[in-house]
């Protein structure tokens, strides 16, 4: 998967109250992301890192992936048992508003299938700061709430369990890789592109803390 990310910094300096003993400053990140929908088999797992109105909450189809893609694109979205389908005709998707699972929100993740290759481009808000997300026991698609990179343990603090197993799909089929207590097996840490979600299969209920400060 490849992707290609602009962050601007909207607001670095907003129009706060100075004095001589200090400054108040404002911070918003807005930009956008291009992934690239050229699997062979015209699925792509990929994950909208940025939010439509800052609150990581409300994303829906049409803010995260719109209207740019080729009739017959479908949106698969997992809901922790089953698979819900939101087909595009050319013109609307066949659910208006398709939240699963927060699917459509950082952090998550969906399928994109497109007829023939294309990109999807997800535009809007940087999720900033500490936030915690929670990931039930079994199956659930996960991604960085920010567009990251890096290992999902050592870069982006998750804190695998004994089992925990992340599938990773290359277009074709799942690399998987499984945490035996101390190491990956299956070819080391799962590592997130931009843009990228993968299945994550915890032993465990727990809980996934992120930061993403920036200066």
């Amino acid at each position: 998967m490849k992707a290609k990310t602009l962050l601007i910094a909207a607001a670095a300096l907003a129009a706060g109250i100075m004095t001589s003993q200090a400054q108040v400053y404002s911070q918003n990140i807005v930009g956008y992301i291009n992934v690239a929908l050229t699997n062979a088999s015209g699925f792509t797992l990929v994950a909208n890192q940025l939010d439509v109105d800052g609150t990581g909450k409300n994303n829906s189809i049409y803010t995260a992936v719109g209207t740019n893609l080729p009739s017959g694109s479908k949106v698969e979205a997992w809901n922790g048992s089953s698979f819900k389908i939101s087909t595009f005709n050319g013109v609307a998707w066949s659910l208006n508003n398709l939240i699963v699972s927060n699917a459509m929100n950082p952090g998550s993740g969906f399928y994109i299938f497109v007829p023939s290759p294309t990109n999807v481009t997800f535009v809007g808000n940087v999720i900033t700061g500490t936030n915690t997300y929670p990931i039930p026991a079994g199956f659930t698609l996960v991604s960085p709430s920010g567009p990251v990179v890096g290992g999902i343990q050592t870069a982006l603090g998750y804190n695998p369990s004994v089992n925990d197993q992340v599938e990773v799909w290359n277009g074709l089929s799942y690399k998987i890789h499984t945490y035996n207590g101390s190491a990956w097996n299956g070819g080391g840490e799962p590592v997130f592109s931009v843009g990228e979600s993968v299945f994550l299969h915890a032993a465990n209920n727990t809980n996934w803390t992120q930061v993403l400060n920036v200066q």
